[in-house]
């Protein structure tokens, strides 16, 4: 990497988390590594989303904030974060959710490796307590071992693309982007593509990132045409899998 504390990209979107975005922010605050950008996108909440990134740009000038004048979906958001990033890393952070205060100096650390492609952290969510053995350190994984993760569920690794960091140059030589017709499974696939393109995967299964379960969220509220468009991407997924090259 070319300095010595790369600045991080850190991606929010942010549509009607007008409840949790302060905790999230408050949780980006207290990391132990602090040079990082927030590029936080407002995708047309109707609730008070908009006045949260308001106060916290004026409190802080590493917020940059963003506002949809229409709701156009996470992976918009995620795209213009990938388009407007200064950062030479970037994560993917979802507005509810909270971050042990080492997620970043963690990911970072990773990455001191210039061959790093990809580096992953354990999760708490729910059922899942993060990792299997729960102990500090980096463990090297496996192209295949990382790839077949993305599409089991209930893996450590996972397909997911907040529990891990990503080299912005890795992103943008090959193109990579969020496909935007996409409501569930545009992380998997995002991953995916990440995934075919790099080649050395370090993980540290401690859980340094804790997911919110919200209800309202679109996981729970996916309609029957958004569960079989899922299908269709882990289908493809899966097919681009027999594929893959070490």
């Amino acid at each position: 990497m070319a300095n010595h504390a790369p600045l991080v990209t850190i991606s929010i979107p942010a549509y009607n988390l007008g409840s949790y975005l302060e905790k999230t922010l408050n949780s980006v605050f207290k990391q132990t590594y602090q040079n990082f950008e927030i590029l936080l996108v407002d995708d047309a909440s109707t609730d008070h989303t908009a006045e949260v990134i308001a106060k916290f740009a004026e409190q802080d000038d590493r917020i940059k904030p963003h506002f949809f004048k229409e709701h156009e979906g996470v992976s918009k958001a995620r795209n213009y974060a990938i388009d407007n990033a200064k950062g030479d890393i970037i994560v993917f952070v979802d507005g509810d959710d909270l971050l042990d205060p080492t997620y970043l100096e963690v990911i970072v650390s990773g990455f001191s490796d210039p061959k790093t492609d990809l580096v992953i952290v354990g999760f708490n969510w729910g059922w899942r307590g993060g990792g299997y053995n729960r102990q500090p350190g980096f463990e090297e994984v496996t192209k295949r071992r990382a790839y077949d993760s993305i599409n089991y569920r209930g893996d450590g690794i996972g397909g997911y693309t907040w529990n891990k960091g990503f080299r912005m140059s890795i992103i943008r030589d090959n193109h990579i982007r969020f496909d935007e017709s996409l409501d569930l499974a545009e992380d998997l696939l995002f991953t995916a593509d990440y995934m075919m393109a790099s080649h050395k995967f370090l993980f540290y299964d401690v859980p340094l990132y804790n997911k919110v379960n919200r209800g309202n969220s679109i996981i729970h509220s996916a309609t029957y045409q958004m569960r079989a468009k899922e299908q269709v991407v882990r289908r493809h997924i899966d097919e681009m899998g027999m594929k893959l090259m070490p």
